[in-house]
């Protein structure tokens, strides 16, 4: 039964041919579906969801044949949908057939069918953030805006996080992102260099690094200001980098001497008016509990592969590693603050005041030594300056790729295809694998759990159906043992006298998705320590005026 609410006139594009079409409210399963260009329907979920919630918005075209059957000719998905959602009325436009042989209605049908779908022009990704944004000015719920569209709360909460943010919107407008991107972008509005680099990599599988690694540097630049302010105010002035070696004007604490000849010390660096400070990243240890400093040497690291701790010794998971700033004190006026130049750079002065060639020839060995000397400390300082950030770039890796282990592969209902064979293989290679590093804690956190204990709750409230789910608990137990073996540092190839390590933990993860980040590639060898901290220390210099 039909209801004919609107008569309208369907014109040709050569306005030849007129055909009366009227608007009529028809119960989706009497339609039948005419072969469509469009050979897959693609439904999903979503899709339905918004069917169901909001009905047909756009009618269903349709012709009627001469034998009185209404055959859907454009909005096939929008039928079948119709149906799956349960409805039992939906908007139909219906036109007479215009053709009168078989071949005339195959040339009408796919033209139609192909035009139709050609013409559409879809929603900008800003649009559609707009437009989410003024349901959310009007009132409704996160909640209510996320059922009314068929869409996550998340996709919502990102829309009112970049919608607040110009540089977002902006990239949106572009289409240089996508709406979760953009909501991570608004982070980092007042950082310009930050949202470049975000940018370089919109789209890609590295944005996700990308962003831990700008907020690893972000917190290490805080730390640094914080440490910086405690010197600067006192009075003393911090400076970035060393000073080069014969530099008069800023001379390094170890090269001055008291007059009687002592050297000088912390003790000595009194009057701020006369002194410098470097301040030098470097990693420290503190007890988990208390907070107080725990001298690296006082930590029983053999503890990480066995149950016992040496007397006296502090267990590796009662510490926790923190960032200290070490100072370097600089003089920048020696004289002032009585004090003089040790021998070898003083004998270096003067030659130099003097431009005896001479003299230069005599001191040649010596000059040698301090150049090596200088050298050797440059390279030291290169270093350590390397291990921390290709450290830093390793913690950063490390909190995305345990998301990814939570959200993509222990939040299945099944293992993964070829776990059972990954898991035989490091659980025979390395069989007290699970047993050390305390990695017990590591997959408690993958699964969501607070502890070991729950882990084993979970199982045990596993129903006699759950074989699947016990195979993904069964993976989280290696994974989270393969994680605590993958440091910050497992760059250096700490992995010494394990039979499976973090090599084997990320060619797993690759092989089901996982997007690798530079450092973790230095660990399979695919690239340098080197020629990575070198291509970072590139981009971090400021590039020169033509």
């Amino acid at each position: 039964m039909s209801e004919n609410t609107t008569t309208v006139t369907d014109n040709d594009t050569n306005a030849q041919v007129a055909a009366v079409g009227t608007l009529e409210h028809l119960d989706p399963h009497t339609l039948e579906l005419e072969t469509n260009v469009r050979d897959d329907a693609a439904l999903d979920a979503d899709f339905v969801a918004s069917i169901k919630e909001h009905g047909v918005l756009n009618p269903i075209a349709a012709v009627r044949g001469h034998d009185g059957v209404v055959r859907v000719r454009a909005g096939q998905r929008r039928t079948l949908a119709a149906r799956e959602a349960g409805l039992t009325s939906v908007p139909v436009y219906v036109r007479p057939a215009g053709a009168t042989d078989d071949k005339a209605q195959v040339v009408e049908r796919v033209s139609e069918q192909i035009v139709e779908n050609d013409r559409r022009r879809e929603l900008t990704e800003a649009q559609r953030a707009r437009g989410i944004q003024q349901m959310l000015d009007a009132g409704a719920s996160v909640t209510k805006v996320a059922k009314k569209l068929s869409i996550g709360r998340d996709t919502v909460k990102s829309v009112a996080t970049a919608a607040g943010s110009q540089a977002a919107m902006e990239a949106l407008d572009a289409g240089q992102l996508s709406l979760s991107e953009a909501a991570v972008l608004s982070e980092f509005d007042d950082d310009p260099d930050a949202i470049m680099r975000l940018l370089e990599v919109a789209g890609t599988n590295r944005f996700e690094h990308r962003v831990a690694e700008i907020r690893q540097d972000r917190a290490a630049q805080q730390a640094y200001q914080e440490a910086a302010a405690s010197y600067t105010e006192q009075g003393y002035t911090v400076v970035e980098d060393f000073p080069a070696y014969g530099d008069t004007t800023c001379v390094e604490l170890r090269y001055l001497r008291t007059p009687e000849g002592e050297a000088a010390t912390d003790e000595h660096v009194t009057d701020p008016a006369h002194w410098a400070v470097c301040l030098t990243e470097v990693e420290g240890y503190v007890d988990t509990e208390t907070g107080e400093p725990v001298d690296a040497h006082d930590i029983d690291w053999h503890a990480r592969f066995s149950a016992t701790v040496a007397e006296g010794k502090h267990d590796p998971s009662s510490v926790t590693e923190v960032v200290v700033w070490e100072a370097d004190w600089l003089c920048t006026d020696y004289a002032a603050a009585g004090l003089v130049l040790c021998d070898s750079l003083a004998k270096r002065v003067e030659a130099l005041a003097r431009e005896d060639s001479d003299h230069h020839a005599d001191d040649s060995s010596d000059q040698d030594a301090e150049a090596r000397e200088a050298a050797a400390a440059e390279a030291a300082r290169r270093e350590r300056r390397k291990v921390i950030a290709l450290n830093k770039l390793g913690e950063a890796a490390q909190q995305v790729r345990r998301q990814f282990i939570t959200d993509k592969i222990l939040a299945r209902k099944t293992a993964p295809k070829g776990a059972a064979m990954f898991v035989a293989s490091c659980l025979t290679r390395d069989v007290r694998l699970i047993e050390e590093h305390h990695g017990g804690q590591i997959s408690a956190e993958l699964l969501g759990a607070s502890d070991s204990t729950a882990v084993t709750k979970m199982v045990a409230e596993l129903p006699a159906t759950g074989d699947g789910r016990a195979q993904v608990i069964t993976l989280a137990l290696v994974l989270g043992a393969l994680e605590a073996r993958t440091g910050k540092d497992a760059w250096r190839g700490s992995g010494w006298g394990h039979y499976v390590g973090a090599a084997e933990l990320l060619r797993f993860l690759a092989d089901n998705g996982y997007p690798l980040a530079d450092i973790e590639r230095v660990i399979l060898g695919e690239q340098t320590a080197d020629a990575l901290y070198d291509s970072l220390t590139e981009q971090s210099e400021p590039a020169e005026d033509d």
